[in-house]
């Protein structure tokens, strides 16, 4: 299963003056959400994203990778710009940059020993 994030930018312009946007309307993040949802992707959250490009911020998870990639379609495809990415929790996170540091460490450690048998 992946997790991931998208973030939708629903109104025109998203770099023009704050007083000009117009915040997304319900219609438009529902039917978002149902059209992720016809490509494969479960949406557990939906939130709109203030002071930034993006208006909106789909977190949700999908059985299969290329889902993500899908997400992304059916957004631009809508009109909308969007960047989906792939999210995991924090704890997950720092047990694999624990683990790649023990590979990586292990690694120069046998690199050492076979240039000191070397020598």
């Amino acid at each position: 299963m992946v997790q991931f994030v998208t973030l939708v930018q629903i109104r025109p312009g998203g770099t023009g003056k704050s007083g000009s946007r117009v915040a997304a309307h319900a219609a438009q993040w529902q039917h978002l959400k149902n059209q992720i949802q016809l490509v494969g992707g479960r949406v557990n959250q939906i939130w709109n994203v203030l002071g930034n490009d993006y208006d909106l911020l789909f977190v949700g998870e999908a059985d299969d990778p290329k889902t993500l990639h899908r997400i992304d379609a059916v957004c631009k495809g809508q009109g909308y710009a969007a960047k989906t990415h792939p999210a995991i929790e924090a704890e997950e996170y720092a047990r694999l940059v624990e683990d790649t540091a023990n590979v990586l460490d292990y690694g120069r450690r046998r690199r050492s020993v076979e240039v000191e048998r070397e020598a």
